[in-house]
This record gives structure tokens, sequence and C-alpha cells, in this order.
């Protein structure tokens, strides 16, 4: 079950991180107006993503091992 989670978490994030650098192409030849409010908005998502992923994952509480998904956060 837990591998299964950080399967997940390690795609989503890989696939959030490749989001980021298309809308940034998009946004630089200028092929939509509106992809600096999306490249916004997902920056905004990813930062509380993140900051509740390091609060959780390293609780002082809680034994660790890091793992390659700790390493790309």
């Amino acid at each position: 079950m837990i591998y299964e989670l950080y399967k997940i978490q390690s795609q989503a994030f890989s696939f959030i991180m490749y989001l980021t650098w298309v809308l940034y192409f998009i946004i630089l030849l200028g092929l939509s107006a509106n992809a600096p409010e999306y490249l916004s908005s997902l920056q905004y998502y990813v930062k509380i993503y993140v900051s509740l992923f390091l609060v959780i994952r390293f609780n002082p509480f809680r034994y660790i091992r890091f793992t390659e998904l700790d390493a790309q956060i």
C-alpha cells in the first residue's frame, strides 16, 4: 500500500513538472494568452502540495527513510 502511494506521488509530481515546462514553452512561443494564468494556478497548488508533503514527511516524531521522491521535491 505504501509503495503504491509512493509510486502515485512520484508519477504525479513528475507529470506536474513536465506540465510546467510545457506551459513555459507555450508562453515563450506565445501560443496561448491563457497559459500564464494556468501556470500561476499550477504553481500555487504545487507550493501547497510541497509544503504539506514536507510537514507530513519530515515530522520529527517519525522515522525517516529517504527516497527518490524526497530528492525530487
